[in-house]
């Protein structure tokens, strides 16, 4: 979307006077941040449309100036009653139409720091640094018949440090990076294209790095930013009431040959014995199949975590039919969850854990990625614990261990106890962000 025109920059101005006093930074619009909110306005019909009938499809007009400034104005408002409990920003990403990426950092005060990074052409390169193909070759499901290749050597450009510095000046241009390099507390990460499913964990800032001093969620659309009413009551959740899906037996599969997972089974087995979580709670093996997962759901939907450990595999071109969690005897699918409405969910909106390999990913649009992920927020999911890339079985066994500890011992926030999980992850694997870096909160901020 081009610049607002000057008579444009003035309506836009007037329209602010008549919604009433707002926060010192908006009385001087911006017209390139109220060309974004207008087009992520825009995007997040487009994904309403395309989890409701597969098809991604844009508004035909434009959101109205007025909409525009008081969405502005309800995400700084929102920002200062977040921040009451846990210092929080907001981080906006979006693409102009030359493909230049701008972002913004706004808080309570309004904008706190802005920056462009030029012509953006995706993330691809941070992913051949981390050597993320490594394990897609290990870990990645092959076809019947068709021999599993080795990994090559590596091809990268960049070494992991050049990369991740390369990825943060991306993402984090001009002086957004030291703006948050001078603070700490939780990110609330608004997307543009793939920029959603970046190690934002890894990335260095100053000294330190993110994950020493942000948690981070990244939020599926910009009313999730602006609206009140979207957040997620960590309040609820009770482990010991949790749906436990963990290594599936898939022997029967007639299309793909997959490696077993006995460390996701043994994930789930330290959940079960820490909260005390009943059996019949507890699906692994052959029982794990797509109609029993389904069912369960149904059955116990006052379950505030529904926890699935096993293999996943993302198609950036259909993410509905493509995209599916391995379960026994049928995959799920993100169509499944388009035709399948959870009534508890209407009230009661669960933690989903995708202990499985990418699970953040899919198709890429301007507003974000579609993916396995979006669809369980789209499903009615509150938060949605995701990955990035395959992940390695004994990384992500001791970081999810870990992560239960903090967010159902000791309460800590879902974002926040990632974060300190990541932390002791990064303590064991030192050299390899790709190990501990590998998973992100998505849906709306946490409250207590």
């Amino acid at each position: 979307m081009p610049p607002l025109s000057r008579r444009r920059f003035f309506a836009v101005s007037a329209a602010a006077a008549a919604l009433g006093a707002a926060p010192a930074a908006l009385a001087q619009p911006d017209p390139l941040l109220h060309a974004a909110i207008r087009s992520h306005l825009g995007y997040s019909v487009g994904f309403r449309r395309k989890f409701g009938t597969g098809l991604y499809a844009m508004p035909g007009t434009a959101a109205p100036v007025a909409k525009v400034l008081s969405t502005h104005q309800a995400i700084v408002r929102r920002l200062a009653t977040l921040s009451a409990d846990t210092p929080t920003l907001a981080l906006l990403h979006w693409l102009d139409e030359q493909s230049r990426l701008h972002a913004w950092l706004i808080g309570a005060e309004g904008v706190v720091a802005r920056g462009t990074a030029g012509s953006y052409t995706e993330l691809g390169f941070v992913l051949s640094a981390l050597r993320v193909d490594v394990r897609t070759a290990t870990r990645a499901p092959v076809k019947r018949g068709v021999p599993r290749i080795p990994p090559r050597q590596s091809d990268a450009a960049l070494s992991p440090e050049a990369a991740l510095v390369r990825t943060r000046d991306l993402l984090l241009p001009g002086d957004i990076g030291r703006a948050l390099a001078d603070r700490r507390g939780r990110l609330l990460i608004l997307p543009a294209r793939d920029t959603g499913a970046a190690p934002y964990a890894a990335l260095p800032l100053g000294e330190a790095m993110f994950v020493d001093r942000w948690a981070s969620v990244i939020v599926p659309d910009i009313e999730t930013l602006a609206d009140p009413m979207r957040v997620f009551s960590s309040e609820q959740l009770r482990p010991g009431n949790a749906l436990l899906v963990g290594n599936p037996d898939l022997s029967a599969d007639t299309d793909y040959e997959w490696r077993a997972i006995p460390a996701a089974e043994e994930e789930v087995a330290a959940f079960a014995r820490m909260f005390a979580v009943p059996p019949h709670r507890v699906l692994t093996g052959r029982a794990a199949t797509r109609d029993r997962v389904l069912a369960a759901i149904d059955n116990y939907g006052e379950a505030s975590i529904v926890y699935l450990a096993t293999h996943g595999v993302a198609n950036s071109v259909n993410p509905m039919d493509g995209s599916f969690l391995a379960l026994s005897g049928g995959h799920l699918f993100g169509r499944d969850l388009r035709g399948k409405r959870f009534e508890a969910w209407a009230a009661w909106h669960p933690l989903v854990i995708l202990s499985a390999c990418q699970t953040a990913l899919g198709k890429t649009f301007d507003g974000g990625t579609y993916g396995v992920a979006r669809g369980w927020i789209s499903a009615g999911a509150g938060q949605v614990i995701a990955s990035l890339w395959n992940v390695d079985d004994n990384a992500t066994r001791a970081l999810m261990v870990e992560f239960a500890g903090h967010a159902f011992v000791s309460r800590k926030l879902p974002e926040e106890a990632l974060r300190l999980a990541q932390l002791a992850a990064r303590a064991s694997f030192p050299a390899d962000p790709a190990a501990w870096a590998s998973f992100s909160v998505f849906g709306a901020p946490a409250t207590a």
